[in-house]
């Protein structure tokens, strides 16, 4: 098809290097640690020698085309999963759950997918991934904690991923670029957890930098960072309090659908084409993947045009582009609910707030919205009254900065200081 694909912004968006790693020891999430590593002594009975913290993430535009080679823009946000390691030599994988007390335990040379939706898979995989290059653990006992809401498609398993994957690097002296483990991670997703998702997720908890959104053009793997250090400006994040299930199919049949639609369009993915394609391929395409091409060409446009908006500050523009953001994932990609709709539509009302749209894989979960610091807690009373009055249920709201990816430091009881 003779259309041209968005223009990157790469030439308007510096590259930068890897980040260096930030302290993990604030406060909050030094404390925290500390009481995962008392789970842990008290669980396992020895103390904890390493401990890792991996961010949630939160996609404040463009949704569904990472696995059509677009353009995203996450970032890593102030909620955490920890965990809190230690070795063994008995070749068993131990692991505790603190908040929801679970436990599990398998041997490192037996680490086929359990047939459960267990969360032990995500650890099994991320070890099959270091086995595939050499790398096998003599074994580890591994406590869990987490401040990310399950099911508010905040990446809560890749952040658990992550967590795994630096304490295994640290523990053993293994050494992997940060790329490297995002596509390990992204790896254990697809095999052990049965979800096809793109990379941006590992991406944005591994290598997520304070006070930068990430852009991740997901056709070359390159990564730039672009300033969010507005101080004016605060990410608010709504969960709808409606789990969400990716694995159940729905987002499968989305995927499905693109990758059908570029087959017949004639490209390897719809990277490739823009919005002014769209006629033509109307008269190819069946309606459903009609929509779902539509969706995708005009989000990766928005994404560019997002980034620039930041480039000037312009935080209203921004808005604009997440409410149109919004409005096609409900009509055309269809993985919105009523919930993240009604908190979209009563947040985008709201004197203060720039936009509103759903985030994640959708059918439930969360919603970001950009609010200006001077409304945020205002904001989140107006949601909260209109949601609870609507669905007799408050929704969870907190307000994050962009943080940085995930890091693993050795752990001693003073560290809790």
């Amino acid at each position: 098809m003779n259309c041209s694909a968005p223009e990157s912004p790469s030439d308007r968006t510096p590259s930068v290097n890897m980040i260096s790693t930030q302290d993990p020891l604030s406060p909050p999430l030094n404390w925290f640690a500390a009481r995962t590593a008392d789970a842990f002594r008290k669980h396992f009975q020895t103390p904890a020698t390493v401990v890792a913290a991996a961010p949630g993430r939160v996609n404040i535009i463009g949704e569904h085309v990472d696995y059509n080679g677009g353009w995203v823009l996450p970032a890593a946000i102030e909620r955490w999963i920890v965990g809190a390691a230690a070795t063994r030599n008995d070749g068993i994988v131990a692991l505790h759950d603190d908040r929801t007390g679970q436990t599990a335990s398998f041997s490192v040379t037996e680490l086929g997918r359990t047939p459960q939706r267990s969360w032990s898979n995500y650890v099994r995989g991320v070890l099959a991934g270091f086995n595939a290059l050499g790398l096998q653990a003599p074994g580890f006992s591994l406590t869990i904690s987490s401040t990310i809401p399950l099911g508010g498609g905040l990446s809560s398993s890749a952040a658990l991923e992550a967590v795994v994957a630096r304490v295994l690097c640290k523990l053993f002296g293994w050494e992997a670029a940060p790329l490297q483990l995002a596509k390990l991670c992204q790896k254990a997703e697809h095999d052990y957890a049965g979800v096809p998702c793109g990379l941006m997720d590992q991406a944005a908890v591994l290598m997520g930098r304070e006070a930068h959104l990430l852009l991740l053009d997901c056709a070359t793997e390159a990564i730039s960072f672009v300033p969010f250090s507005n101080p004016d400006w605060q990410i608010l994040i709504i969960n709808s309090g409606v789990a969400h299930e990716l694995s159940d199919g729905e987002y499968a049949k989305r995927r499905a659908a693109c990758h059908q639609a570029a087959s017949a369009l004639g490209v390897k993915s719809l990277r490739e084409l823009d919005s002014s394609c769209l006629p033509r391929v109307g008269r190819i395409l069946n309606e459903e993947m009609h929509r779902c091409v539509r969706h995708v060409l005009t989000e990766n446009e928005r994404t560019l045009e997002a980034v620039a908006a930041f480039g000037r500050d312009d935080l209203p523009e921004v808005g604009r582009l997440l409410n149109a953001s919004h409005a096609s994932l409900r009509d055309d990609y269809r993985v919105s609910c009523a919930e993240l709709d009604f908190i979209a539509a009563t947040t985008q009302r709201i004197e203060g707030v720039a936009g509103c749209r759903m985030t994640g894989g959708g059918f439930g979960g969360s919603a970001v919205a950009l609010v200006h610091s001077a409304v945020v807690k205002a904001a989140s009373r107006t949601i909260t009254t209109d949601f609870t009055a609507r669905y007799g249920r408050p929704p969870g709201i907190f307000v994050t900065r962009p943080a940085a990816g995930a890091i693993a430091w050795p752990f001693a009881r003073e560290d809790r200081s």
